[in-house]
């Protein structure tokens, strides 16, 4: 005969509205911050892009362009999710 065993369960602590407002707002400002930095790299890729000839650095320039651009995206729907 077998028993299962599952993890002892932790009593979530109950946060105010307060609190939780709170806690938004600074994850809306991590998230803000995070699109600036991203915005910025990405244009100093999209300047690179622009200075580099047709080759494979171009390319390698233009994929990281495109994560960067994605994850900018990803920023965003946080952001508008969190608002």
């Amino acid at each position: 005969m077998s028993t299962m065993v599952y993890p002892h369960e932790e009593r979530l602590e109950k946060l105010t509205q307060e609190e939780i407002i709170s806690s938004t707002k600074l994850v809306i400002q991590g998230l803000e911050a995070l699109k600036s930095e991203h915005n910025s790299i990405l244009q100093s890729l999209v300047e690179t892009i622009q200075c580099l000839k047709k080759d494979e650095e171009a390319s390698l320039v233009h994929e990281k362009s495109n994560l960067l651009r994605k994850s900018v995206e990803m920023i965003e729907l946080g952001l508008g999710e969190a608002q």
